[in-house]
């Protein structure tokens, strides 16, 4: 059985007091449980890969999420890169970091994610708008191609700048889509 952390978009934008789409306390209140997760992942030698909304400014006024969102996590700014403790563990060797430039990663790679891995847990920001995206791909992916994978939610590794998205995101996961909620 192959484990995998996703940790979802923990970036300096929606982090950050100053972030330019941050989720503020609630997501840096998440920090040291992120950490110490990523950690026991690395511990016991198993994969994580880091997710990372990624936008180019010249291409933000015909991004569908400009009708929702300021412009945020631009490409080659400090907005873009991990936060915290998260730089920490980007040495580790069994971690990648895939840029994204929507709410979750590309089919492509939500397919090579269910084809190796049987265990996957999710955690990270915002929980009502990427993380619950990449779990429904996830999701979608796993039972159009008949994979059999268990899905994990950290919700204490999870936040949100919307308490009732938050809530709802979490219980759309656990009561919908089948993952266990830890």
């Amino acid at each position: 059985m192959k484990n995998l952390l996703i940790i979802v978009d923990y970036q300096y934008d929606f982090v950050a007091d100053d972030g330019l789409l941050t989720a503020g306390k609630p997501a840096q209140d998440i920090e040291e449980n992120i950490y110490e997760l990523a950690n026991k992942y690395i511990t016991k030698n198993d994969d994580i890969l880091l997710t990372l909304d990624t936008h180019i400014k010249e291409e933000w006024s015909i991004h569908p999420e400009s009708k929702s969102f300021n412009m945020h996590c631009e490409k080659g700014t400090k907005g873009n890169a991990p936060y915290g403790k998260i730089k920490n563990i980007l040495n580790y060797e069994n971690i990648n970091v895939l840029e994204k430039r929507g709410y979750c990663p590309l089919p492509k790679d939500i397919e090579y994610i269910i084809n190796n891995y049987t265990n996957i847990e999710i955690c990270g920001v915002v929980t009502d708008i990427c993380v619950l995206q990449t779990a429904i791909a996830l999701y979608n992916s796993c039972v159009n191609s008949g994979k059999q994978i268990n899905f994990t939610l950290n919700t204490s590794c999870c936040a949100s700048f919307n308490k009732y998205g938050h809530t709802f995101a979490i219980d759309y996961m656990q009561n919908i889509l089948g993952f266990k909620i830890v």
